[in-house]
C-alpha cells in the first residue's frame, strides 16, 4: 500500500516536472529568444528579496539588447514579453494601441467598486470614462487647486523647522508622504487629514495600510491578475476591503455634504460632482481614490529622490535655490502657479530625478488580439502581458551617457531635443498615459521649492549612499527611508 502511494506521488511529481519543463519552453517553441527560467519564480529569481522587479528586468535587457527588440520571460509560470527597442515600445504604447489598450489589471465590480476605475477598466468602458474625465485634468483645472497645495507646503516648511529643534537629521520620506496625504486628501476627498500635525488620524491609518500590504495580499494580487474569472468567483478584491470600505464611505459622505451645503471649493470633488448625472457615486469615488492612490506614493517618491540628489550635489542645489529666490524676489515673496511653471531649472532637475528614479518603473499592456510583430514573422499570442522597463531605458548609456550621474543639463532647451523618443517615459505614453501627471508634478514642484527656499539639504550619517531600493515594492522606493540633514537658511 505504501509503495503504491509513493509510486503515485512520484508519478504526479514527474508529470508536473514535464509540464513545467514544457511551460518554460513556451517562448522558444514560438521562435522567440527567452531568458533562462527556473522553478517556481520563472525569470523572477531574486525579486522581492535581493532586488526589485525593475532591477531584475534590467539584467535581461542588458543581456538581449542588440540581439532582439523584445525577449520572452516568465513571471512565475506566466509567459510575458519585455520590450527592449524604443521603436517596439512605441508600437505597444502608441502605434498599435488598438491591440494593447488594456493594462491587464484585475477588477471586481461586484465586491470592489473602488477598484473599478480608469486604471483597471478595459475596452469601450475605459475609453468612455477616460473621455469624460480628461477635461478634469487640464492645466486650467489643476491651476485651480494650486492655492490648496501652496498653503499646505507652507505648513510643511514650518513643521520641518520645528522638528529641527530636536534634530537637524530628518527622515524626509515620511514627511513628504504626510505632505502628499494632506494635499490629496484635500483635493480628492475634500477633507483636511492634518497628517503633518497628527499622523495618528484614521485617514492616515488607512493611507499607511494601503501602501503597506501584506505578503498574502501580494499573492492575492498575482493570483487575481493570472486567473481573474476565478478570483471574481472567490470574491477577491483589487483593493484591501477594509481600506476600500473606509475611502468609499469617506468620499460618498463628502459628496453628500457638498451637495447639501452648496460649498464651492476648487478641488476634484467639485469637478467630479459635475459628472454626477453620468456616473454613480461609487464610480466617482473610484476615480477620486485613483487620484489619491496614484498621487500619494508617486509624488512623495519623486520629491524624496530629488532632495537626495540635491543633497549630494550642492552646486545643483545652489543653482536651483538661486532660481527660486530670484522668482520670489520678483513676485513680492509669493509663489504663483505661473511662477512655478516658469522655473526652467526646476523642471530640468525634476525630469532628471524622474529619469533616475521613475516612481512606477514597469508600465505594462495586455495584448488583446493575436499580434503580428512588424518586420518579423513572430506573433504575440492574445492575452500576453508586455512590459516596458523604464529603469533599463533611462539608464541605457546609448540614450543617456554616464547614466549614473545626476545631470539636469540633459533636459536643457538644447539637449532635450536630442533625447531619443520613447526612452524617457516617467508617466508612460500614449492614450493610457498617467491622467494625473499635471497634478503630481505641481505638488512635487511646490514641495521641492518650499524646502530648497527655506533649507540647505545635505547628507547625514544615516543617509544611505548609494541609495538601496526596496526589493518588494511595486514603486521605486528607498529601502531605509531617506535621512537628510536640513539647515535653516536665514
Amino acid at each position: 500500500m505504501l509503495s503504491e502511494i509513493l509510486l503515485g506521488i512520484t508519478l504526479i511529481i514527474f508529470v508536473v516536472y514535464l509540464w513545467v519543463k514544457k511551460r518554460f519552453r513556451y517562448w522558444s517553441d514560438l521562435g522567440f529568444l527567452q531568458g533562462d527560467p527556473s522553478f517556481p519564480m520563472g525569470t523572477l529569481s531574486g525579486v522581492g528579496t535581493k532586488m526589485t522587479n525593475a532591477e531584475k528586468l534590467n539584467v535581461y535587457y542588458r543581456e538581449f539588447k542588440g540581439k532582439a527588440s523584445f525577449v520572452g520571460l516568465y513571471n512565475f509560470l506566466s509567459p510575458i514579453i519585455l520590450a527592449i527597442d524604443p521603436e517596439f515600445v512605441k508600437n505597444i504604447l502608441v502605434r498599435d494601441f488598438q491591440s494593447f489598450h488594456d493594462r491587464g489589471m484585475y477588477y471586481n465590480k461586484e465586491d470592489d467598486p473602488l477598484g473599478v476605475s480608469t486604471l483597471t477598466l478595459n475596452g469601450q468602458e475605459w475609453k468612455e470614462r477616460r473621455v469624460k474625465l480628461t477635461p478634469i485634468f487640464t492645466s486650467g483645472k489643476i491651476k485651480m487647486m494650486f492655492d490648496i497645495v501652496d498653503i499646505i507646503s507652507n505648513k510643511l516648511a514650518r513643521i520641518l523647522e520645528d522638528e529641527m529643534a530636536k534634530s537637524n537629521d530628518l527622515e524626509m520620506r515620511s514627511w513628504l508622504q504626510k505632505f502628499t496625504i494632506d494635499n490629496i486628501g484635500n483635493v480628492a476627498f475634500g477633507i483636511e487629514p492634518n497628517c503633518l500635525e497628527d499622523e495618528t488620524t484614521e485617514f492616515t491609518f488607512y493611507c499607511r495600510k494601503m501602501i503597506n500590504g501584506s505578503f498574502l495580499e501580494a499573492i492575492k494580487f498575482l493570483f487575481s491578475v493570472e486567473w481573474p474569472d476565478l478570483a471574481r468567483k472567490l470574491h477577491l478584491t483589487f483593493i484591501n476591503k477594509e481600506v476600500g470600505d473606509f475611502f468609499l464611505k469617506t468620499f460618498i459622505q463628502t459628496l453628500d455634504d457638498r451637495e447639501a451645503s452648496q460649498i464651492d471649493r476648487n478641488d476634484f470633488v467639485k469637478l467630479l460632482l459635475g459628472l454626477k448625472n453620468t456616473y454613480t457615486k461609487d464610480q466617482l469615488a473610484a476615480e477620486a481614490f485613483l487620484v489619491f492612490a496614484g498621487g500619494f506614493e508617486t509624488s512623495s517618491t519623486l520629491m524624496t529622490f530629488a532632495l537626495y540628489e540635491l543633497a549630494l550635489h550642492p552646486d545643483i542645489q545652489d543653482r536651483l535655490r538661486e532660481e527660486i529666490l530670484s522668482g520670489f524676489e520678483d513676485n513680492d515673496g509669493k509663489l504663483t502657479y505661473e511662477m512655478l511653471v516658469g522655473f526652467k531649472y526646476l523642471d530640468m532637475v525634476v525630469n532628471e530625478a524622474l529619469r533616475k528614479y521613475p516612481p512606477i518603473p514597469i508600465p505594462m499592456r495586455k495584448c488583446r488580439t493575436t499580434y503580428q510583430i512588424p518586420g518579423s514573422e513572430l506573433v504575440i499570442p492574445e492575452g500576453t502581458i508586455v512590459q516596458v522597463n523604464l529603469l533599463s531605458l533611462h539608464y541605457d548609456p546609448e540614450y543617456f551617457p554616464e547614466p549614473e550621474n545626476f545631470d539636469p543639463e540633459r533636459f536643457n532647451e538644447e539637449n532635450v531635443k536630442n533625447i531619443k523618443p520613447y526612452t524617457h517615459l516617467p508617466f508612460g505614453e500614449g492614450p493610457r498615459n498617467c491622467l494625473g501627471m499635471r497634478f503630481g508634478l505641481m505638488q512635487s514642484k511646490i514641495g521641492i521649492v518650499k524646502i530648497i527656499k527655506s533649507f540647505k539639504v545635505s547628507p547625514c550619517e544615516k543617509t544611505s549612499i548609494p541609495v538601496k531600493l526596496k526589493p518588494a515594492s511595486p514603486f521605486l522606493a528607498p529601502n531605509d527611508g531617506m535621512w537628510l540633514n536640513l539647515t535653516k537658511i536665514e
